[in-house]
């Protein structure tokens, strides 16, 4: 009902937070209903054998996956129908997984542009609901997912948080700090959370993070001592900074979750230290093209029973950094292949993991292309989070770029910054982006957030030519 932004959502910001949290918790019974259920548990069941199943025997099944979705694909979807048979490719004669590369790769605006034609003609016999994706870029996007994908993707969550000992079946309480709107961005003074009791979930709010009610945040997550806490690292960030300045002993989790931005190692450091427990990042999209999981190794596994997730380069070759090629196997209700997700990606060296578990493994998982900030002398510089690294001083700070020859640096100051931290920040940017790009900084109360609460490390309006033209 919060998610709504008519009536319901007007009547929602309006009520006491007695009647919120009866509202919430309602929800989150019937919600608990339809999830943890006999079905979820088979399929919660099969994601975890073929989690420590040998690497053939995933690959098996990824291409059995693979065909299924393709000859669905090729009968329902008029898009890929006409593909097909321009190409005279035959999804029922595919016997290995490279002869997808036949088909060409689907850009984000070719999806837009084809959106009738991407949809199913079996979609009204579906279950399914309309998902969007945050457009960070400037350009939303607005699609159906089927019942069954929304289960799916919940059951590769339940897999996650058992890699760190936790059981969602058995009602952790977790706590969640990723732009939930859980009451008005106008409100003034506490509560900024809202309990859902059906699940054991607590709700805080990420636009209310301000020097201010870290406190109230705090004693209020003390009191309901999670197991887990999960958001977007950006917020988790911010949690931990307060954690670390006002003290918080009692707050131990088992484990935090982040997820939906990147997760840069001096976050990763911070939150660590401050919850006593390990981070583990998720990467997932709201296309549901594409799934890694942090172990407790530090390495990303891609699902491949989920996705099948190629890495090309801006020609479109097979390499070991670049684009993420997704093909998810999980939405009939809005197929995508071998869909560009828009995100940078790392293969790692090695092939196996000391977990044990088996799949794609990722060294890295960067975030978007448009995270790159240019240089006058035509480089492409990306994971700038270092800048930050030793700025003890800086609540938080994003980089603005409108052009290759000078970037805004947006910092929120502590009262102890001084003109040593920014020196020492500049220093920083210069061993990384040269000399001849001008440094412009300013100082600001609180960063600006998505409509969905995220924060982008970098904004950058330069052109999409000027950025990955080759050099």
């Amino acid at each position: 009902m919060q998610y709504d932004p008519g009536w319901r959502r007007t009547m929602y910001d309006h009520a006491p937070f007695a009647l919120k949290t009866l509202m919430a918790t309602a929800y989150g019974v019937i919600q608990r209903r339809e999830r943890f259920n006999p079905s979820m548990r088979a399929l919660a069941r099969q994601i975890a054998e073929l989690s420590v199943s040998p690497t053939d025997v995933i690959e098996r099944y990824q291409l059995q996956e693979l065909r299924r979705f393709l000859i669905e694909a090729g009968r329902e979807v008029p898009y890929y129908r006409s593909l097909f048979q321009v190409l005279h490719f035959n999804p029922s004669a595919l016997e290995r997984i490279e002869q997808l590369a036949a088909l060409p790769i689907l850009t984000k605006e070719q999806v837009r542009q084809n959106l009738t034609e991407l949809l199913p003609g079996n979609l009204a016999a579906q279950h399914w609901m309309w998902r969007h994706t945050s457009g960070t870029t400037g350009k939303a996007l607005r699609f159906p997912e089927s019942a069954e994908c929304a289960q799916r993707e919940f059951a590769f969550r339940i897999e996650h948080y058992r890699w760190a000992g936790v059981d969602l079946f058995l009602r952790p309480r977790v706590a969640y700090a990723a732009g939930h709107p859980v009451t008005s961005a106008r409100q003034k003074n506490p509560p900024f959370w809202i309990g859902d009791y059906g699940n054991r979930y607590l709700f805080l709010s990420s636009y209310h993070f301000a020097e201010a009610n870290m406190t109230a945040y705090l004693k209020r997550l003390q009191s309901f001592s999670p197991q887990v806490i999960a958001g977007y690292p950006s917020s988790l960030y911010l949690l931990a900074q307060a954690v670390l300045r006002l003290g918080c002993d009692k707050l131990r989790p088992r484990a935090v979750f982040a997820s939906s931005e990147t997760l840069f190692d001096a976050q990763r450091s911070v939150i660590e230290t401050a919850f006593g427990c390990k981070a583990y990042s998720f990467y997932g999209n709201t296309e549901c093209c594409g799934m890694t999981m942090e172990c407790e190794y530090g390495l990303h596994h891609g699902r491949l029973d989920h996705s099948l997730m190629e890495v090309v380069d801006e020609n479109g070759a097979a390499s070991n950094h670049g684009r993420l090629i997704c093909t998810g196997f999980g939405n009939s209700g809005f197929p995508l292949i071998r869909y560009d997700t828009g995100d940078m990606v790392t293969l790692a060296a090695r092939k196996e993991c000391e977990c044990g578990r088996h799949g794609l493994l990722f060294e890295r998982v960067e975030g978007r292309r448009e995270e790159y900030i240019c240089t006058p002398d035509g480089r492409k510089v990306g994971r700038l989070d270092h800048l930050f690294k030793d700025a003890v001083n800086v609540v938080e700070a994003q980089l603005v770029q409108h052009d290759c020859g000078s970037l805004i640096v947006r910092v929120v100051r502590r009262p102890e910054y001084s003109a040593a931290d920014e020196n020492a920040i500049a220093n920083e940017a210069r061993l990384r982006l040269g000399s001849e790009i001008r440094l412009l900084f300013e100082y600001v109360e609180a960063l600006q957030r998505t409509p969905n609460g995220k924060l982008r490390f970098v904004v950058s309006t330069v052109p999409q030519t000027a950025l990955y033209q080759p050099i």
